[in-house]
């Protein structure tokens, strides 16, 4: 499909690249990733969703060119990006995100509905930069941030919009590991197919155990001056 490849390998790994460039989110992108996230789950080999990108960006973001001009869109392009990530989130398989490169913002908001991230020890940052660009977060995704950040990566990579490395980016377990390049989907498929180990978890239960555990609350925001 284009700008989204599905790849099936032997060890029951599913890949998802974006090769939409910066990977910005909009309404093609998100129906995009939600069309090859269809295919995975179609695939009852599938053990294991494993996002990437390609080149220098895993995402850039929310494409706000596209909002700007699509302002009567809005509202639900908003909507989809919320029940997206939290698909992501409730999705019954384990999750990796390889980030490949740079993730910021929305990107980086995609990046945390995974299970498990890993991210390139040797270059690419991760960061909510909305601080900087005089934007307010919201309570969709503040919901989300609270349950996948704890208080000091929220203060570093959201309040204070700070650039993390990789390595940094461990210390403060927004992510779990790093790797070179060359071994960021070999390390990512390890994180997940360990989390299986030899248990025959069912994709239903797995499902529900994430719903209970992480529950979603907030449905739609009250006030969508806000992303």
């Amino acid at each position: 499909m284009m700008g989204m490849s599905v790849e099936f390998h032997d060890d029951g790994c599913a890949i998802i690249t974006m090769r939409n460039g910066q990977n910005r989110l909009n309404v093609s992108t998100l129906k995009q990733l939600n069309d090859a996230l269809d295919t995975v789950e179609r695939n009852v080999s599938a053990k294991v969703l494993i996002t990437t990108g390609e080149g220098r960006f895993y995402s850039n973001g929310i494409d706000l060119d596209w909002v700007a001009s699509h302002e009567g869109e809005r509202e639900q392009f908003l909507q989809t990006l919320w029940d997206t990530l939290w698909r992501i989130m409730h999705f019954p398989l384990p999750t990796v995100a390889a980030i490949n490169g740079h993730c910021f913002a929305g990107g980086a908001f995609v990046a945390i509905c995974h299970d498990y991230r890993v991210m390139r020890s040797d270059r690419g940052w991760i960061s909510w930069n909305e601080t900087l660009i005089h934007m307010r977060i919201s309570d969709p995704l503040i919901e989300i941030l609270q349950h996948k950040l704890s208080a000091e990566a929220l203060r570093e990579s959201v309040i204070f919009a700070k650039r993390i490395t990789g390595p940094e980016a461990v210390k403060l377990k927004i992510v779990d590991s790093t790797e070179e390049e060359d071994n960021l989907i070999a390390g990512s498929k390890r994180l997940g197919l360990q989390a299986l180990g030899n248990n025959n978890i069912q994709r239903a239960d797995l499902q529900n155990m994430k719903k209970d555990l992480i529950p979603r609350q907030i449905l739609q925001s009250v006030n969508t001056s806000k992303l």
